[in-house]
């Protein structure tokens, strides 16, 4: 049977009975994105809010609570629901019973667990988290083990001493070795499983919220994003991947020791009486010099967080402005500046590391003093014979078992902060508007040419007091080809970036077929269109990829496209053709921008190969060639599609029905060219 993803997505939209919105943006995402595996269900799934989970087949689904499932193997795909004692395949609009699937290794199962969600949770890190409270018992069931086996043994050691040695029994060594090294086996083998458990949970709780916050980034407004350093997109990363260090290790370890902690003093009780207050007011000093030394660790983060930043600023300041600051012979002021706030980040880190390895020491110290308190009490135990002296050694090992978790969770207890600021962070980041964030218009996107337009646009960029637009309303008609010029920093950019929906005015009306364009869905407007960039950038894609626009294309189409542009010598050159990673065959870095000879063959060709209701293009002549080859792609282009591009060539300019004239962000003017006016335009443009 062969696999029909879309229609079995959309039988499990009606499935699960979602509203009419929802199922009509679904429509319209599909027929735009194609589904063709399993990671564009998921894709479409995330678009859509809907909380999913995957499994391996098994009848035991049936006790994991869900609205609906997809049953998904090499030949079939279908939408079901797992019952008690009970198979049911979504048909003609309800569930019918059917036989149980026979049970392969490919097959898995998506199980839908609730409605499209209206908003994020306000606490939505717990939420990610709280996924794994199942798997808590069964942890706590390893660790509990795991303790039992390590309080056995100090026993076993006490019997040595004390039966063994005392008791002239050398025969009885034997098995008791065994035995000891039989738990010791089984004690360390549950801490592996336990480790190993931890690490696999903590690595998928960082990798999910991680990958949630870059999705977040990757729609967040591109104003936004450009707004912000690098440094700043990073550090939302990190913050996620600082989930990851709370579980596994050694914290995770003791986290999960902890609560084991009371069969321990119940067993230094049973040993030594009143000598179990020892350890009791070890823990208690322990909490009380954790919290004294987390209120003054507090305010040294606060202070070396505002001092490492204004030395980060004073960098970025001089990456930016080197050529400024030397032309102006101001190096010796700004070298004055850096080295007071050196040494001021300096001071503070010195003092924020001085104090975490104070108190590192005072709780070292704090347990080798539980250690010989213990040893100097006992002693006394064993004079007024109290305690043996292999209850004694018992004893010392047993409070090392107290001891050690909380020394770890006291050394620790910075992280603890860092983690709940986390969390907040990350919670105020997934609460933030994104595009398309729970939105589900949408409106029919039509395959022929568009009108357009734009009714008292303004767009001010963040940390400009001068708008980038101001005050812009004009038309476009069906089929125009329009030409934006004017001087450098006109706002030119600006508006197909208005155009292309990757920015949004601060006041005034884009209509696209006279509907407004926020009434689109951003992602699937984008992919109806075609946009140029003047700057495009190099992704880690092959050359098929990055030419084929995500698009189903035939190989010989691709390769004729690129010879057209002229890049067939080029071509030859590739070791794998097509398959050919940019990343390896253009660039060293992954972070240059695709420029010069290659940035001409591949993004022309992807720009002649597609064929868009409209097109818009930023600067797409690089030279006289790209200029001829322009010239007779848009004359065949002309009438069939709306195309504006913006351009200083006085040539390209008069091809135009209608020109748009900016400066400083006003129009100048906007209508067909006047006779006569070509040189006066392009001296404008020039300016």
């Amino acid at each position: 049977m062969d696999k029909n993803y879309q229609s079995e997505v959309i039988n499990l939209l009606m499935a699960m009975d979602v509203n009419t919105n929802v199922h009509a943006f679904s429509r319209e995402w599909i027929a735009s994105n194609k589904l063709e595996d399993v990671n564009d269900i998921f894709t479409l799934l995330e678009r859509l809010g809907i909380a999913y989970t995957v499994h391996p087949y098994s009848k035991a689904l049936a006790s994991t609570s869900h609205l609906a499932a997809l049953y998904i193997n090499d030949d079939e795909i279908k939408v079901c629901r797992f019952l008690l004692n009970e198979f049911q395949a979504y048909q003609q609009g309800e569930f019918e019973s059917e036989i149980w699937p026979e049970n392969q290794l490919s097959s898995l199962v998506v199980l839908i667990h609730e409605q499209p969600k209206e908003k994020n949770a306000p606490d939505w890190v717990g939420e990610r988290i709280s996924k794994f409270k199942p798997l808590l018992p069964k942890l706590l069931l390893v660790s509990f083990f795991a303790n039992l086996f390590a309080l056995v043994i100090p026993f076993i050691t006490m019997s040595i001493y004390d039966h063994v040695i005392g008791g002239d029994a050398e025969h009885e060594l034997l098995g008791i070795a065994i035995g000891a090294a039989l738990l010791f086996l089984m004690m360390l083998l549950l801490k592996v499983i336990r480790s190993q458990l931890l690490t696999t949970i903590s690595n998928r709780i960082s990798r999910e919220i991680s990958e949630t916050v870059l999705y977040r980034v990757f729609r967040s407004s591109l104003l936004a994003n450009r707004s912000l350093p690098s440094s700043a997109l990073m550090s939302r990363l990190t913050t996620a991947e600082s989930f990851k260090g709370l579980l596994q290790g050694p914290l995770g370890g003791a986290l999960f020791d902890l609560p084991f902690v009371l069969l321990f003093l119940i067993a230094i009780g049973f040993l030594g009486g009143w000598l179990v207050i020892v350890p009791v007011i070890s823990l208690l000093c322990y909490y009380g010099l954790a919290h004294h030394s987390q209120k003054k660790l507090a305010r040294s983060s606060h202070q070396t967080t505002v001092s490492g930043t204004t030395r980060y600023s004073l960098l970025f300041e001089l990456n930016s402005k080197l050529a400024f600051i030397r032309s102006a012979n101001m190096s010796k002021f700004w070298i004055k500046r850096f080295e007071k706030a050196n040494v001021l980040a300096a001071k503070n880190g010195f003092f924020h590391n001085a104090h975490q390895a104070k108190y590192t020491s005072i709780y070292y110290a704090l347990g080798l003093l539980s250690t010989l308190a213990v040893v100097a009490l006992g002693i006394d135990l064993i004079f007024n014979q109290v305690m043996t002296s292999g209850g004694l050694i018992a004893t010392m090992m047993l409070i090392s078992r107290v001891t050690g978790p909380a020394q770890m969770l006291a050394n620790s207890s910075a992280r603890f902060t860092q983690i709940k600021q986390a969390k907040l962070q990350i919670n105020q980041s997934m609460n933030q508007k994104v595009e398309g964030d729970f939105s589900f218009q949408h409106h029919s996107l039509p395959s022929d040419n568009p009108t357009i337009e734009l009714d008292q646009i303004t767009l001010r960029f963040p940390q400009q007091m001068k708008p980038a637009l101001s005050g812009l309303s004009l038309k476009i008609e069906p089929g125009q080809v329009v030409a934006i010029t004017g001087p450098m920093a006109s706002g030119k950019t600006a508006l197909l970036e208005l155009l292309a929906g990757l920015s949004q005015p601060q006041n005034g009306v884009i209509k696209v077929n006279h509907h407004n364009l926020s009434q689109y869905d951003p992602q699937i407007y984008r992919q109806w269109l075609g946009y140029y960039s003047a700057k495009p950038e190099l992704l880690l894609l092959t050359v098929r990829e990055f030419v084929s626009d995500n698009k189903s294309i035939d190989d010989g189409l691709i390769i004729n496209a690129i010879k057209q542009v002229g890049g067939e010598a080029w071509f030859r050159t590739l070791p794998s053709g097509l398959d050919t990673q940019l990343n390896e065959s253009v660039v060293v870095n992954i972070s240059h921008a695709l420029s010069g000879y290659e940035a001409k063959v591949l993004s022309q060709a992807k720009l002649y190969l597609h064929e868009y209701p409209l097109y818009l293009l930023d600067n797409p002549v690089m030279d006289i060639p790209s200029r001829d080859l322009f010239k007779q792609w848009l004359s065949q282009r002309r009438g069939r599609s709306t195309i504006v591009f913006s351009s200083h060539d006085p040539e390209l300019i008069k091809l135009a029905d209608q020109v748009i004239v900016l400066d400083g962000g006003i129009l100048v003017y906007a209508g067909p060219l006047p006779d006569n006016s070509t040189t006066e335009i392009a001296m404008e443009a020039s300016l």
